[in-house]
């Protein structure tokens, strides 16, 4: 399937143009000026001119083999000189910034623009159905991502639709799954639990507070107690959905 997505992709023909004695090749090449110039690396790319400058964006290599197939175009937005391109873009204060995949998310804060984007394995898990990001800011700060919590102006989100995030000490402390483990058991896996113990959370799976505060990584571990502290084993993870194997190993 790699292959596949792969060669229809390069199958579009890449372009060359002359800007001031050189020749530059890729796709949507753009010059400025006739002086500068240059091209995106992919066919899903794209530039834009602006101000003697050309600004170019090409989306992540492994999101075509996630979507199976050509991603959306991306955008490009300019205010004065500055120039983004990419999705979801966000223009504010002479500031402007995209998110990088379809389902990525920006905020406008005071001084900055905050993005984020879903990790690989979540566009291998989903493909084109990928979960749209969210955005919480407070102030002069901001935080993008999923199962956004905002404990008092503390902020937090985790980065994948099976995270989680604790405030059983008024701050949030957040935790997504393994890649791995998120690829073995696709759309069903389970979200992480967090335990706490005097000032320390930890957060995971099958999570003890008998002799100290600890979590297995995988839904398959387990934590032993009978030591001074316990000590926590995860077999090995079995299988997993193509399709996200294949995102991970394009990455």
């Amino acid at each position: 399937m790699v292959s596949v997505v792969l060669s229809a992709l390069l199958s579009q023909s890449p372009v060359c143009i002359n800007v001031y004695g050189r020749r530059l090749c890729g796709y949507d090449c753009k010059s400025a000026d006739a002086i500068s110039g240059a091209c995106a690396e992919t066919p899903a790319g794209r530039c834009i001119a602006n101000n003697g400058r050309v600004h170019c964006f090409d989306p992540p290599v492994w999101l075509p083999v996630a979507l199976e197939g050509p991603p959306p175009k991306p955008q490009c937005v300019v205010m004065g000189d500055a120039v983004a391109c990419g999705y979801n873009c966000v223009s504010d204060r002479g500031r402007v910034a995209c998110a990088r995949t379809p389902a990525g998310a920006c905020e406008a804060l005071p001084d900055r623009i905050v993005c984020a984007d879903p990790p690989p394995e979540v566009y291998g898990v989903f493909g084109k159905d990928t979960p749209p990001m969210s955005c919480v800011s407070r102030g002069w700060v901001g935080v993008c991502g999923y199962h956004c919590v905002d404990a008092a102006g503390a902020l937090g989100c985790t980065q994948t639709p099976f995270g989680v995030c604790d405030l059983s000490l008024m701050r949030p402390v957040c935790r997504d799954p393994d890649q791995h483990v998120i690829c073995a058991y696709g759309e069903e896996t389970p979200r992480p639990t967090c335990a706490t113990l005097g000032d320390r959370v930890a957060c995971g799976y099958n999570c003890t507070t008998f002799g100290g505060v600890a979590c297995a990584r995988t839904p398959a571990g387990r934590c032993d107690t009978q030591a001074s502290a316990p000590v926590c084993f995860d077999p090995p993870l079995r299988g997993g959905g193509g399709r996200c194997l294949r995102v991970l190993g394009a990455r």
